[in-house]
């Protein structure tokens, strides 16, 4: 999965971002994690390489890690922001 790069744009703030579809007028904001996932989603990634990033950046046990990355992806892919 990756982002789109037609039609989005981001903006960073004190580590969090807000994705912006402007299409659809549809926006996402993240926290410092979300963030750190959306910008590995420049280039094709699967659902374990985010959960392997989120371990590696933040320590957090396996199971969580890969509970996260699907809710994320999930959540990109309901508003439409993945390609």
């Amino acid at each position: 999965m990756q982002l789109r790069s037609e039609g989005i744009t981001w903006q960073e703030i004190d580590d969090e971002l807000v994705i912006l579809d402007t299409a659809r007028s549809v926006y996402l904001t993240t926290n410092v994690a979300g963030a750190h996932l959306a910008k590995l989603l420049t280039e094709e990634r699967s659902v374990e390489d985010l959960a392997d990033a989120l371990v590696a950046e933040y320590g957090i046990d396996r199971a969580t890690a890969e509970a996260d990355a699907a809710a994320f992806a999930a959540d990109l892919a309901a508003k439409g922001l993945l390609r």
